[in-house]
């Protein structure tokens, strides 16, 4: 047998002969996967009730024709990667953007088990409707995915618990009905979670409660039943808390004081009772706190907005108690405060006689608030509307009001108000002046 030596420039040849023929059949499998991908979305396509759409001109399959013997054969050559708002990986299609891009259709058959590299998916503001198949538990790597205002319906189907790489989830905006299926819970990458604006009804799932990664929750504009799961208090992430708008009962749960960073928190409009809890003063972080229209009684937490954060405060139509905390007199960052329909009492002028140069909106009516009206009132630029109808105001009121050149609407209503009008009110640009009830003498100024 003959030996023949194989010198360095050969061994060098080989390799790459074996590097190409590598990167070539990458390539067909690559040029493979694309072309099925390509079909398949063009499939979803063609069932849309608008197939012609403008925007999605460019989702077409090239035929190629060739000569070979004579005859002609036909194949479909086609890449997505260079469709409008495909994105791709390795010629693979890793992202779809379909916002505002007019899809009139469902989701029915749409390719979920064909695209197994997709990491997002946006058709925020279309027009989709039906439910959402559960197939969608087939995108393994997805991690984005909102549906944001569109017409979908039907439950929220279990197969989300399979997309562990899920990390975004916004469905808010469609007529989504059913429970919250428990199964999210186990989305543990979840760091977005936005439900709200549907009709989900049910409990809120204390599996919740192990989304530890989770910065925004937002279940309001739903018809959820029953208690907030203390689980909640567990959120250490969670930055935006929203359950306005709903159906929910029971107290609100001490343990929620634990959200260090919690800085937007919504419970309006439910059926909420009890005492707000004193805890809720620990969230130092809190810019928006909002508790209308519930039944909470008792006095609001003391050493409330005691960091000087908070901004937008909302407490009317309760059975709130009490005197307001003077700690609010540290809130040089509020802009408005709503705590009309309540039963607070004490001394207007020692809970509200404090500079705030950004408040624009203040509404006290339906109280039992007295004492006299601060001239500090005079020192707040930028109010609008200033209502304190309806209480136990006496003494006269300040001619410093009429430094308020933005002031529009001016409430005094049915107090205990006495002396003249000042003429000073006159140089105001006043759509509503309410002063009636009162013991005032003079004119309303022109």
């Amino acid at each position: 047998m003959v030996y023949f030596p194989i010198g360095n420039a050969s061994l060098f040849i080989v390799h790459l002969v074996l590097v190409l023929l590598t990167i070539f059949f990458c390539f067909l499998g690559s040029a493979s996967a694309s072309a099925e991908e390509a079909a398949a979305l063009f499939k979803w396509k063609a069932s849309l009730s608008n197939p012609d759409n403008p925007l999605l001109t460019s989702w077409i399959l090239r035929p190629n024709t060739t000569n070979s013997s004579n005859n002609i054969s036909k194949e479909v050559v086609a890449s997505p990667c260079s469709w409008s708002g495909v994105s791709c990986i390795n010629g693979s299609v890793n992202g779809l953007d379909l916002t505002e891009s007019n899809i009139n259709g469902t989701l029915y058959n749409f390719p979920f088990s064909s695209l197994p590299n997709l990491e997002y998916l946006d058709m925020t503001v279309n027009c989709l409707r039906g439910s959402i198949p559960t197939s969608v538990g087939n995108l393994k790597n997805l991690s984005s995915l909102s549906l944001v205002d569109n017409k979908l319906s039907g439950p929220i189907p279990l197969s989300f618990s399979n997309m562990n790489k899920l990390e975004g989830l916004s469905l808010n905006g469609n007529n989504l009905s059913g429970p919250i299926p428990p199964g999210i819970g186990k989305l543990t990458s979840l760091n977005f979670l936005d439900l709200g604006d549907n009709y989900l009804s049910g409990s809120i799932p204390p599996s919740l409660g192990n989304l530890s990664n989770l910065f925004v929750l937002n279940l309001g504009g739903n018809q959820l039943l029953g208690l907030i799961p203390k689980e909640l208090g567990n959120l250490m992430a969670l930055e935006y808390l929203d359950l306005n708008y709903n159906l929910l009962t029971g107290s609100i749960p001490p343990v929620l004081g634990n959200l260090s960073h919690l800085q937007y928190l919504y419970l309006s409009r439910n059926n909420l009772s009890g005492s707000i809890p004193q805890e809720l003063a620990n969230l130092t972080k809190l810019v928006f706190m909002h508790m209308a229209r519930n039944q909470f009684s008792g006095h609001l937490p003391q050493g409330l907005c005691q960091s000087g954060l908070l901004a937008f405060l909302r407490f009317e139509d309760n059975m709130l108690t009490g005197p307001i905390p003077r700690s609010l007199n540290n809130c040089s960052r509020l802009r408005q405060a709503c705590f009309n329909g309540n039963q607070f009492t004490g001394k207007l002028s020692e809970m509200f006689g404090v500079f705030y140069p950004n408040l624009n909106y203040m509404d006290l009516s339906n109280n039992n608030f007295y004492g006299e009206l601060s001239a500090n009132w005079g020192r707040c630029p930028r109010l609008t509307t200033l209502t304190i109808a309806e209480n136990h105001i006496s003494g006269s009121i300040p001619p410093e009001l009429g430094n308020l050149t933005q002031l529009r609407i001016l409430n005094l209503s049915s107090n205990r108000l006495t002396g003249e009008i000042p003429i000073e009110l006159g140089n105001l640009e006043l759509h509503v002046l309410d002063l009636y009830s009162n013991r005032l003498t003079g004119g309303i100024p022109e």
